[in-house]
């Protein structure tokens, strides 16, 4: 079995589902006096598995207790992959922000996942 379909098999069994979003600009106006577009919001629904924080890294302040920590499956989306800084991802009824994104590779080419930090 490869590292990719245990990587799915892990996210489908443990994960739960998460939205992830971000606001890319509106399309431009027909004429350049118009005001512009308001922007629009892209989202995909994702497999997520919340980790927790190293006791160390929350003495040092890098991370706050209760920021969301975790893997997030990478998005199909072109727009959305890889994941941003700004970008939100919500669960249940709560938003948090992502800090950090680091793609996770098992080889060249396309991330397996991404390891988050998000906060609310």
């Amino acid at each position: 079995m490869t590292f990719t379909a245990v990587n799915a098999r892990l996210l489908a069994k443990y994960g739960g589902d998460v939205v992830l979003s971000r606001f890319m600009p509106g399309a431009p106006p027909v004429n350049e006096w118009d005001p512009p577009n308001p922007p629009v919001e892209i989202s995909e629904t994702l497999r997520f598995i919340a980790t927790a924080a190293e006791t160390e890294l929350v003495a040092a302040s890098m991370v706050q207790v209760d920021d969301l920590l975790g893997v997030l499956a990478a998005p199909v989306t072109e727009e959305l992959n890889p994941p941003l800084p700004a970008d939100t991802i919500s669960v249940g009824s709560e938003s948090y922000t992502i800090l950090s994104a680091s793609a996770v590779h098992s080889r060249p080419g396309g991330a397996l996942h991404f390891a988050v930090q998000a906060r609310a």
